[in-house]
């Protein structure tokens, strides 16, 4: 099979499927070490980039035994918070207090969100770690 210089995913070890994902959700990392994103992003755009780095940082977290989830709850460094549903949106009594899914104030997404603007060889680095 041909490489051609710059279409390799440094940093991004994670098979990727693009799938209906949910109403305003972009991508999801999966406890199986995928990644899911919405059939309609372009994972080689800027934006693309941020959302697949930001769920690799999830995978790392999963994979490091950091961060577990399941259906009704969230492990976060050896505690369960669980989820509930306010309003018709789902909510997570965390470490901060209760707030919505992916509130940047939960400390699992802080770090997501911080990996977003790594470079490609930083976000490589992490994953080797």
């Amino acid at each position: 099979m041909g490489f051609r210089l710059g279409s390799e995913r440094r940093g991004i070890r994670s098979p990727i499927n693009k799938t209906d994902v949910g109403e305003g959700v972009v991508a999801r990392a999966n406890d199986d070490g995928t990644i899911d994103v919405d059939p309609n992003l372009n994972v080689n755009s800027p934006y693309g980039r941020r959302v697949l780095k930001h769920e690799q940082a999830h995978l790392n977290q999963m994979e490091s035994g950091r961060a577990a989830y399941g259906d009704g709850w969230v492990m976060w460094e050896g505690k369960i918070y669980l989820r509930k549903d306010i309003e018709g949106k789902p909510h997570i009594d965390g470490p901060n207090g209760r707030l919505p899914e992916g509130h940047p104030d939960h400390p699992w997404e802080a770090e997501a969100i911080q990996a977003e603007t790594m470079t490609e060889e930083e976000l490589e680095n992490l994953t080797k770690s």
